[in-house]
Parts: structure tokens; sequence; C-alpha cells
């Protein structure tokens, strides 16, 4: 692996981090620069959660500790840049999975819709109302972003 010359400290090609590295405990950074680089990343995202068969994948999950997902469920897929929840309704108990927790299975109850707010990786606002499986994803994607994985939502330690 190559370190990243203009963003110290990443290496590259990205690969799948998993419990227990320390970034994916990590409060992460926005992101500041849209560039050529980050959208070159978010492309090397989607391959390694294609490659992993993931529907969502967060920065620190690649080893990235800035607020940055990528998800991609049936044929939609989008990335999403410094994601803020704005409005939460509803209530579902569903099992998850993570790439980064292999064999972990955990009943996690979030909100069934939610509203979220963030960019695109041009740096464009984007707003989703999203709910079911889109609601989940991004609930868990925006957790990682946070430091906070699918075990600290069943109040157990692994």
């Amino acid at each position: 692996m190559q370190a990243s010359p203009d963003r110290p400290g990443l290496t590259r090609p990205l690969c799948l981090r998993v419990h227990p590295d320390p970034v994916l405990r990590q409060a992460c950074r926005p992101v500041e620069r849209f560039d050529s680089w980050l959208a070159d990343v978010l492309e090397e995202m989607r391959v390694l959660m294609r490659i992993h068969r993931g529907i969502g994948l967060a920065g620190p999950q690649a080893g990235i500790a800035q607020r940055l997902f990528v998800a991609k469920i049936q044929r939609r897929s989008l990335c999403l840049i410094n994601p803020v929840i704005t409005a939460r309704d509803g209530s579902d108990l569903m099992t998850e999975g993570c790439l980064s927790l292999p064999d972990v299975q955990v009943d996690v109850q979030r909100p069934w819709q939610i509203e979220v707010q963030g960019f695109d990786a041009r740096g464009r606002r984007q707003a989703y109302c999203v709910e079911g499986l889109w609601a989940r994803v991004m609930q868990h994607e925006i957790d990682h972003l946070d430091g906070v994985l699918i075990c600290d939502k069943a109040h157990q330690s692994i």
C-alpha cells in the first residue's frame, strides 16, 4: 500500500477495516475539500463495498476518518458527505450485520423514516427523506462516522 501524497496518513488502495481497528471508534472530521481526490476515494469505496457484498460503507470502514459514506440498494446508489439527520419518525426493529464486524448480527431499534442533509461528491447540497431499508442503512453509516458500532446499539461489547 502507498500513502496518499495529498492526504497524509491514508493508504491506497483502500482496504476494509474490521473491529478492533481503532479508526472504527473515531469521531470523524468533516470533509472540507470537494476535489478529484475525494471523487476517486468515493469510487474506491464503492468498489470495496461491492467486493465485500455490502450495501453501505462509511469512511472509517475504509480507513478514512472523514464524514462520508457510499450505499447501494438494488439499482440505486448514492454517496453522502457530511450527513446530518434532521428529522426522525417511527420505530423499527431489525437484525443488522456490518462488514467491519464479520459474523456478528444484532437486533437494532431505529427510526423507520428519516430526513438527511449533506453534500454530493461535487459539494452540492443534497436532502433525502427515506424510509425502511434506506433509512436504516443511512443511520448505520452515520453511526460509523460517530465511532458507533451495531454492538453498541445492542448494549453489549465484543
